[in-house]
């Protein structure tokens, strides 16, 4: 069943294709939508399959639900096209397919090719859902990067024509690329390394790498191939070139494809995969967990002195995302879930936010803040909108990424694997991600300005609102959504923790 949905974007792009219709697209959304819904309502009729996987001495559960093939292509190769769910990537799949719907019916597209513009965006969303879901790590780490290619046709394709777009498609596809091929590498060694040491076939599938962890010094070299893969695709500081170039010469609503989806499953892969990897994780997280605090602050002060709405963004994605990395470093309870209900929310706060800011630059022709001002005198409902979502990036209470980030400190405070300071830092990109927000609303919402600009039409104001009203609903009944994520990260801390420690 989870293959339907899966499915139905590669289908919508084989049906574009052939009626490049912007209802076509449209529908095909709805029906993704429709098919996510009623998964998730037989994901909780029907109950949880718990798989116990003994960890050496400790056993835990993992909720997943799917349709495993675990003879794989045959009896020496384990590999296999292995789609499941659970509570994180449940999340994120209906993150993705909002995001999906909220894009078919954006007005701003200005397709030139639209027999192939379309099925590309449908594409990317259908190799996203492939990698989210995957529990293979080779069928993970083709969908992971087969999303590049479309959205590198739609770079091209859909940015003004000129060298600085094609340097900027070149930039997206190699930092990608490049930085996901030692993955494969230790994909392959570390499956031939376990076939060798256990006597089990070659195999590719994660739980199977659950059951027979790989020794301590060959865990840190392959979790190390696997965390770089993930830095990249998240674009992380000092990884973050790609995004850069993305938001200053790319139209944003093909900007919202790599924030709000491409970004994600680097987080997505890393959270699945760190149980696989105890050893190499403890060693690592402080490490990680520092970087992952100079690149919240040094994103976040960068962001600060930017003169440009579009710079002003990429930075300020930069230093939220970095609150994923943290919070997989502390190895908490609080903190990985924190990072995984960070992650999923970011999706539609970043289409908004980016959609918001398109809509400025075309109505005002221009994204130099110092050119900007008093819009909020003629565009009352954009300027409604753009505080709501600053708001909520900046982690008010009872927005939908203030769990999230309180669960992210919460979590590096009490974690074993970094330092206090760490957790101090952290706080103080409370006050960074204010002093970059607040003055730029002040700015360009109420500053002075002469000039009127008509507001938005129903047409954008109505998808707009719909992200809108989710962030507040989710602000304020977390717990549920919380609950099931909490289902699959806590067991996978509580073994790394037990492994490293030995601490129940």
């Amino acid at each position: 069943m989870i293959a339907w949905w899966i499915a139905i974007p590669f289908l919508g792009a084989l049906i574009a294709g052939i009626w490049p219709h912007r209802w076509t697209w449209r529908t095909v959304a709805l029906l993704q939508t429709s098919i996510g819904l009623w998964l998730t309502s037989l994901y909780f009729q029907h109950g949880l399959l718990e798989v116990n996987y003994t960890y050496h001495a400790l056993s835990f559960s993992l909720p997943w639900w799917g349709f495993p093939t675990p003879e794989g292509w045959n009896s020496r190769y384990h590999i296999a096209l292995f789609f499941a769910t659970d509570g994180t990537s449940l999340w994120l799949a209906h993150a993705i397919t909002i995001v999906g719907l909220i894009l078919s019916f954006w007005s701003e597209w200005r397709f030139s090719q639209a027999r192939l513009q379309i099925p590309a965006i449908l594409l990317v969303q259908g190799f996203a859902l492939w990698t989210i879901f995957s529990y293979d790590l080779i069928a993970f780490y083709v969908g992971f990067e087969a999303v590049l290619f479309p959205m590198y046709y739609l770079i091209l394709s859909l940015s003004p024509p000129g060298e600085e777009s094609r340097r900027t498609a070149a930039e997206f596809l190699l930092y990608t690329l490049v930085g996901s091929i030692p993955m494969l590498a230790g994909i392959l060694y570390g499956a031939s390394e376990m076939s060798r040491m256990h006597g089990i076939p070659f195999t590719t599938n994660l739980i199977e790498w659950l059951k027979y962890p790989l020794p301590p010094e060959t865990q840190l070299w392959v979790y190390g191939s696997f965390i770089l893969a993930f830095w990249v695709k998240i674009g992380l500081f000092p990884l973050h070139g790609w995004v850069l170039s993305l938001y200053k010469h790319v139209p944003l609503p093909v900007v919202v494809l790599s924030s709000a989806i491409l970004t994600k499953l680097g987080g997505m892969g890393w959270l699945r995969v760190m149980g696989a990897f105890p050893q190499g994780h403890f060693q690592v997280a402080p490490y990680v967990g520092a970087l992952a605090v100079i690149s919240l602050l040094g994103a976040g002060l960068g962001a600060y002195f930017q003169k440009s709405l579009r710079t002003w963004l990429s930075y300020s994605t930069i230093s939220h995302l970095s609150l994923v990395g943290l919070g997989v470093a502390a190895t908490s309870a609080p903190g990985v879930s924190g990072a995984a209900w960070y992650m999923t929310n970011h999706s539609l706060l970043a289409a908004a936010h980016l959609l918001i800011v398109s809509t400025v630059i075309r109505t005002t022709q221009t994204d130099e803040i110092a050119g900007l001002g008093g819009l909020a005198r003629s565009m009352p409902q954009l300027t409604a909108l753009w505080v709501l979502v600053a708001l909520a990036s900046v982690g008010l209470p009872g927005l939908s990424q203030f769990p999230g980030e309180l669960l992210v400190f919460t979590g590096s405070y009490v974690s074993y694997m970094l330092r206090r300071a760490v957790f101090i830092a952290a706080i103080f990109s409370v006050v960074v991600s204010a002093a970059y927000t607040l003055p730029v609303l002040r700015k360009v919402l109420f500053g002075p300005s002469e000039k009127n600009y008509p507001d938005l039409a129903l047409r954008e104001v109505a998808p707009l609102w719909f992200l809108g009203g989710l962030m507040i609903g989710t602000g304020f009944m977390a717990a549920p959504f919380l609950e099931e994520i909490q289902r699959t990260t806590t067991p996978i801390v509580e073994a790394i923790l037990y492994q490293t420690l030995g601490i129940r």
